[in-house]
């Protein structure tokens, strides 16, 4: 069986919505950082988000800022 990837579109997650997942994910970035970097966070997420397979329920993006951005 083909995995399926979560059909939402990563591009209308707001910076007050990323802010939450990198809060979620244990990291205190402050918010001059995420107006910066807000683009950079998301195409991260949106990697992360394509590698969850939907039929094991959908892997919250923060999990993959633990081993790289803490």
């Amino acid at each position: 069986m083909e995995p399926q990837f979560s059909p939402r579109p990563d591009a209308d997650w707001s910076d007050e919505q990323i802010g939450a997942i990198l809060a979620y994910a244990g990291l205190d970035i402050s918010p001059d950082r995420l107006a910066e970097k807000a683009d950079d966070f998301r195409a991260t997420l949106s990697l992360i988000r394509k590698a969850s397979v939907t039929e094991l329920g959908e892997t919250p993006p923060a999990i993959g800022f633990h081993a790289s951005w803490s």
